[in-house]
């Protein structure tokens, strides 16, 4: 049985630009074991809504404005990968390029949380700029108040022992602390200047002198 909620969302302006305009394109992976709620979380954050018995199959992906800082303008680019056991094994492509990770638990799953670990050797021996990364950590359920067995102080020091400066507890059900890590996120992203620079133009033009190549040798 589906149920679906929606809460009160806050728009911001995005200014009018052309659809040929350069942006900066930041790659973000969130990851965590099956049934954490990567597809709620994502789901509550880019359509702010929020539906029962639904799971991500395979790896989705959303496109958003995120708007104009330091005079560049930024599209962010969310891949939600399912990571049930028979998708545990997510090919390095998904990795490559990514700037950032957002990695889930389950606030009543205590395996779930043990298991950030295997999530972070992901991270290191599959992206190939694991280095300079960005990482948050989140954990979903809060609002499941007497079935939570992770203490936010545990989850707190393991980030610490990691170096990862963001952790938050959230619901995607609720809409509780959802747009925080995400922001955090991508503004610690931005502030290393990590992201890629997309040319629509230059796209488009590779593509028609590639069509235009293919018809001359017709």
């Amino acid at each position: 049985m589906k149920e679906k909620t929606t809460a009160t969302t806050t728009t911001t302006t995005i200014p009018t630009r052309n659809a040929d305009d350069d942006y900066e394109l930041i790659k973000v992976l969130m990851l965590g074991d099956y049934k954490t709620g990567k597809g709620s979380v994502l789901r509550r954050y880019h359509y702010n809504e929020f539906e029962l018995g639904v799971s991500s199959i395979g790896v989705d992906f959303v496109i958003r404005d995120y708007g104009i800082v330091n005079g560049k303008y930024y599209k962010i680019q969310i891949w939600d990968a399912n990571s049930c056991e028979r998708f545990r094994s997510i090919t390095q492509a998904y990795y490559r390029g990514a700037h950032g990770f957002m990695l889930l638990y389950d606030c009543t799953n205590q395996e779930s949380f043990n298991n950030l670990q295997f999530w972070i050797n992901e991270i290191i021996n599959k992206s190939p700029n694991s280095n300079n990364s960005t990482i948050v950590i989140i954990g979903n359920k809060c609002d499941l108040v007497n079935d939570i067995k992770i203490d936010p102080i545990k989850s707190k020091l393991f980030c610490d022992s990691k170096s990862i400066t963001s952790f938050q507890n959230v619901s995607a059900k609720d809409s509780i602390n959802i747009n925080e890590p995400f922001e955090i996120l991508f503004k610690q992203i931005i502030e290393k200047g990590h992201s890629q620079t997309i040319s629509p133009k230059l796209i488009k033009q590779r593509y028609e002198n590639n069509n235009n190549k293919s018809c001359n040798i017709l």
